[in-house]
């Protein structure tokens, strides 16, 4: 089967399909991120080995990708991350909530952590403080994290609509990670209920045994779900009189990295 970037082309400019298959190409390189040949890309390509290896020298030339010279093949180039760097939505974000969370983290003595959402629903995890203990939680940065099964993913959930929620529930089962999980419709619409009631959400051993978080949410001026700011820590130390201790200290921040956004 030919490989295929997931790209959407409205009706109206034709396109250049030299650079369509120059994007396809990047994504075939992106998905081995340990090096292909010209070859190997060719095949899972589906394209000829001689329009591969042009294409592969013009993006190279600008620095898309590289062929190191360990021999170990294709692999994105430098240049896709400066582009990347420039082109970050959330700059602006991370940067404003550096400070806090470093406070935040040090005065709970906790994991800090700070999420966004993506598409709708989903939401990825950008930045994570962790506290010099020996015991604490792992790092979440970049990891596909359950919405269901985590404070920060019931704050995104309980944003959507009914349409959206059912629509959401309607694309797959609850997954059950612990005996506590939520995996009942019913139930995780009464707890996302919860969640816009009190403002922050909560999770206790949903995800994985011994594992609690708190999760507020970071509002645009206009209200609009930005960002989320979290506290991650072992259930034995995070109970739920601790949870209740350093709720207001994670919305102080939240409140600090608002702020800082509208300057």
């Amino acid at each position: 089967m030919r490989y295929r970037a997931h790209i959407v082309s409205s009706k109206g400019t034709p396109r250049t399909k030299s650079l369509t298959r120059a994007v396809d190409l990047l994504h075939v390189v992106a998905s081995r991120p340990d090096g292909s040949s010209a070859s190997e890309l060719a095949r899972v390509a589906s394209l000829p080995r001689s329009t591969v290896a042009r294409t592969l020298r013009t993006l190279a030339d600008a620095g898309l990708v590289e062929e190191p010279a360990d021999g170990a093949g294709w692999v994105l180039g430098y240049e896709l991350v400066r582009l990347a760097r420039a082109a970050d939505p959330h700059r602006r974000l991370v940067e404003a909530a550096q400070a806090p969370l470093s406070r935040l983290r040090d005065a709970a003595t906790e994991s800090a952590l700070l999420a966004v959402p993506r598409g709708r629903p989903g939401m990825e995890i950008l930045l994570q403080f962790d506290p010099g203990r020996h015991i604490g939680v792992a790092s979440w940065v970049g990891a596909d994290v359950p919405l269901h099964a985590s404070s920060a993913g019931k704050l995104v959930l309980s944003d959507l609509d009914e349409d959206e929620l059912a629509a959401w529930l309607g694309t797959r089962p609850l997954a059950s990670f612990t005996e506590k999980t939520i995996t009942d419709a019913p139930v995780l619409r009464a707890e996302l209920a919860r969640v816009r009631r009190q403002g922050w959400a909560e999770l206790v051993d949903e995800l994985e045994e011994g594992l609690a978080s708190i999760s507020v949410p970071l509002r645009s001026p206009r209200g609009a779900l930005v960002g989320i700011v979290g506290l991650s820590g072992p259930t034995f130390r995070l109970g739920k009189a601790r949870r209740r201790e350093l709720l207001p200290a994670v919305q102080e921040a939240a409140a600090e990295i608002e702020r800082g956004l509208t300057r």
